[in-house]
């Protein structure tokens, strides 16, 4: 999956959108606008994609600065929707900050949005404590691996994997909502990978726990 690079303006007005669109459906509906701009948006979706300055107040297409990347912010949409549909599959209304941040965040790890994973779960991170602080900071590390990694800082990207296995690896299974043994197992051959720069790098699912 291709990751596109994205001025900070547009990256951030999107993760904006699809963090929000996980449960918020004003923000789906930018997003599916977004992601099949056929016809000027209208109501609550205007209002959203102007609010993050994608589109003018009243307009009908995406500001001149971000038109070049229409392409990929219409396929970064696509699969931040993707990513809110299996999130309801696996939300628990009750479900603690914590829990709830994880399975959000496995939702947007599995279409290979490390950006907004690293969001969510800082989200949560900041007022964290003991194990479960540090398997979020163990997970916030390799999905910012993967990023670093799908936009070419090879160095930073094994970097933050080796400690982020580390800090899983040090803290009782179960600590978070996900299925953190079987990324450990999976991420365990790609430090080489990481290091050559050659070897092709397929990241690998974050499943949430059932």
């Amino acid at each position: 999956m291709t990751i596109a690079r994205f001025p900070l303006p547009l990256r951030n007005a999107l993760a904006e959108l699809a963090i929000a669109g996980l449960d918020d459906e004003d923000a789906a509906a930018a997003l599916r606008w977004l992601a099949a701009p056929s016809s000027p948006p209208a109501g609550a979706t205007a209002a959203r994609l102007a609010a993050v300055h994608l589109i003018d107040a009243g307009g009908g297409a995406l500001l001149a600065v971000h038109a070049p990347h229409g392409g990929a912010a219409a396929a970064h949409a696509a699969r931040a929707l993707r990513a809110r549909e299996a999130y309801r599959n696996h939300a628990r209304p009750a479900a603690p900050p914590a829990e709830r941040a994880v399975r959000q965040a496995a939702a947007l790890w599995n279409e290979h949005l490390f950006f907004e994973v690293h969001e969510v779960l800082e989200a949560v991170w900041k007022t964290a404590a003991g194990d479960l602080r540090q398997a979020l900071q163990g997970l916030i590390q390799i999905a910012v691996a993967f990023h670093h990694h799908a936009h070419g800082n090879l160095r930073g990207a094994r970097s933050l994997l080796v400690e982020g296995r580390a800090r899983l690896a040090a803290v009782p299974a179960g600590t978070l909502a996900a299925n953190t043994e079987a990324l450990l197992v999976a991420t365990a051959p790609m430090e080489s990978a990481f290091r050559d720069g050659t070897t092709p790098v397929n990241p690998p699912r974050l499943e949430p726990s059932d």
